[in-house]
């Protein structure tokens, strides 16, 4: 005999599978992402370290210019604007070099992603991501783990990021309620949840790909190939 199925439970059924796939998509979306940002921020590091030197010291010349003609203008507002506009570029200048080389700590690893390493990000990230869940308490856990999964990710430490799938199966917010009306209500909104940050995503990355930064990147990148240093 085959066993009749409800209307809930065929709603069920294939709001569960909406979602799962809806989550894959995301994660993958999300992969590359991080993936884009890391690589960025890595050579974002590069090009300060090795050009930012130089606008301190440009930046400050052209501040003392207009010092030096604000003091014989002693009388003239705009020439007196100008030199503390260019004065507090200067500084603005100095302090984000100063900041870049402060920070010592790696953007992301330098070695790249293994084809097991981004798989088992797509896969914890299609389950713990915050998107997913229902309510703020559960959302914040999510949050969290979804953070340490990124820098998990970004140090090629697949043991760390099994740890964090680890830590959420284990939690008691990964058990999910009883009764289809409930279930397929919550599967409405993990799915609405889904594809608000799929396309947030995805916009986000396009913001990054489309960004004169990365194009410059892309450019250097190629000339590294070739053996020339832009």
């Amino acid at each position: 005999m085959t066993p009749l199925i409800s209307p809930e439970e065929s709603d069920l059924a294939a709001k569960r599978l909406e979602l799962s796939q809806l989550s894959l998509d995301l994660a993958q979306k999300e992969l590359d992402l991080e993936e884009a940002r890391q690589a960025l921020g890595q050579f974002n590091r590069r090009y300060f370290l090795a050009i930012g030197k130089k606008y301190v010291v440009l930046d400050d010349l052209l501040a003392q210019i207009e010092e030096r003609v604000a003091e014989k203008n002693q009388s003239n507002q705009n020439t007196q604007a100008s030199a503390t506009r260019a004065r507090s570029k200067a500084e603005e200048t100095a302090r984000g070099f100063e900041g870049i080389q402060d920070d010592q700590g790696p953007i992301a690893s330098s070695i790249p992603a293994s084809d097991e390493c981004k798989a088992a990000y797509r896969n914890i990230a299609s389950i713990i991501h915050p998107d997913k869940s229902t309510d703020d308490e559960t959302k914040e856990i999510r949050t969290r783990l979804m953070a340490e999964l990124n820098d998990a990710y970004a140090k090629r430490d697949i043991d760390g990021m099994m740890r964090i799938l680890a830590e959420w199966q284990e939690s008691p917010e990964a058990i999910s309620g009883v009764g289809p009306d409930v279930e397929i209500a919550r599967l409405r909104r993990a799915i609405t949840q889904v594809r608000r940050r799929i396309a947030e995503a995805q916009e986000a990355l396009s913001d990054i790909l489309i960004s004169d930064m990365y194009s410059l990147m892309v450019a250097v990148h190629e000339a590294d190939l070739g053996g020339r240093d832009m």
